[in-house]
């Protein structure tokens, strides 16, 4: 294989699909979400589901946190990457906006829930201990 075989890009097949690019901190990688819904005929409702995908991010697209992307189907890269960046449908601020991640992905407890489960504290109950 010699370097000229590094530098030839990747064909895509299959699947092509639209995400938010969620992290990008891995080396030619990035993590993009896709909002999921499908319909459950049963219940006559729809349910909404997440899917989280390594990409792979080539050098000359260049996809950053919070970019809504297209990525399409190719051969396995690594043992988790199948699928490669192939455009940028829109840039994002390089951070994500309040909302473009579930918020079971933004972090278990915020400022607001630690400041409202300091006030719910129990206060020690003296008047009943006292009397016995």
């Amino acid at each position: 294989m010699s370097s000229s075989d590094k530098t030839r890009p990747l064909s895509t097949r299959g699947h092509i699909t639209v995400g938010v690019v969620v992290s990008d901190r891995a080396k030619r990688t990035v993590i993009v979400q896709r909002d999921i819904e499908t319909y459950i005929p049963r219940y006559k409702r729809y349910a909404r589901s997440i899917s989280k995908t390594p990409a792979h991010n080539p050098e000359e697209i260049g996809a950053r946190m919070g970019d809504v992307v297209e990525i399409a189907e190719c051969r396995k890269i690594s043992k988790t990457k199948a699928w490669i960046v192939t455009k940028i449908m829109h840039r994002g601020a390089g951070r994500l906006a309040p909302g473009q991640v579930k918020p079971h992905d933004e972090g278990q407890y915020t400022r607001e829930h630690e400041e409202k489960k300091e006030t719910k504290a129990p206060a020690a109950k003296s008047g009943s201990a006292a009397q016995l």
